[in-house]
């Protein structure tokens, strides 16, 4: 029987802690397709990668599963019912949506209402408080859209109801066991984004958050041991004004892999596990028309570990 990949070590934190061992899986920007083939996300291979991020998930002892957001390519019901017949995992598993899974005005496609994410996704609705082992996950929702309203933009925002759900949940928490998942990036991160993207000959952006000071403010305030985001497709670890951000690539694009989080009384290590071999990477690369974070994806691989805090042995 083969050994499960033991994963390359992402990064190294001093928070969050755990009195007693606890192992989440975190896996973002699946884009699962039903119908679509090529481009960067190499949506005619979804299916396959989402399969092998169950099967690294159930072939490992993990207390929960979190996926950062971007389930689907389009989020519409069919994409979701596959997905759901696929994400077969054993430990108990939540969602947040992404930009690609909630209804917008400018969609030309019947969309999975907001509630039946919820209902399928998260504990009790969004916003989530959930706890895996010793740790204390926070879903929020950065979609725009409403259960009665669709988004009219792909940026993140969150609202004044979910900040206020936050304050009050976060104070009731330890704040070195609690980690908060949101699919858009915070700013620090957005910035290293934009560094990177001004050294290569492309154009266009990505959706950010229209909102972000009074998140990054309020998570600072309480002391938020980690701030888990997808959305940007590339591993990183960005730290300003008091917030530690761990980015996690995708499920759907190079580098093809999940983050497996793995905390006890000394702090936290991340590591990426991989869900393709060598020839899937080439594939991936080869597909792209959009290369940008495939390339950012490179060059944050070429630096691990991202970040390296003492530790207790």
């Amino acid at each position: 029987m083969t050994r499960p990949h033991t994963g390359q070590l992402l990064a190294r934190f001093a928070r969050p802690t755990a009195a007693e061992p606890t192992r989440i899986a975190i896996l973002s920007d699946v884009h699962l397709a039903t119908d679509a083939t090529g481009t960067w996300k190499v949506f005619h291979r979804t299916e396959r990668h989402l399969r092998a991020a169950v099967s690294a998930v159930n072939d490992r002892a993990f207390d929960g599963v979190v996926v950062a957001g971007d389930l689907t390519r389009n989020g519409t019901p069919p994409e979701f019912d596959l997905f759901d017949d696929l994400a077969d995992f054993e430990p108990p598993a939540v969602a947040v949506p992404g930009n690609h899974d909630f209804p917008t005005t400018f969609d030309e496609h019947e969309s999975l209402p907001v509630r039946t994410f919820e209902d399928r996704y998260t504990p009790d609705g969004l916003p989530f408080h959930v706890q895996f082992g010793d740790l204390d996950v926070f879903g929020l929702d950065s979609h725009a859209a409403t259960p009665g309203s669709p988004a009219e933009t792909w940026d993140g925002r969150i609202d004044s109801a979910q900040l206020m759900w936050l304050d009050e949940a976060l104070s009731a928490a330890d704040p070195d066991t609690s980690i908060v998942v949101v699919h858009h990036n915070l700013p620090a991160t957005g910035e290293l984004y934009e560094r990177y993207r001004a050294e290569l000959p492309v154009e266009g952006s990505v959706p950010g958050f229209t909102n972000p000071d009074p998140l990054v403010k309020l998570l600072a305030q309480h002391d938020v041991s980690l701030v888990v985001t997808g959305h940007l497709h590339f591993p990183a670890v960005e730290r300003a004004d008091g917030v530690t951000e761990l980015t996690v690539p995708a499920v759907s694009s190079f580098p093809h892999a999940l983050v497996a989080l793995e905390s006890d009384p000394r702090g936290t290590t991340a590591r990426l596990v991989p869900l393709t071999d060598g020839e899937g990477m080439v594939e991936s690369i080869a597909h792209g028309w959009e290369k940008d974070r495939v390339l950012l994806s490179a060059a944050q691989l070429a630096t691990l570990p991202l970040v390296e805090d003492d530790v207790l042995e």
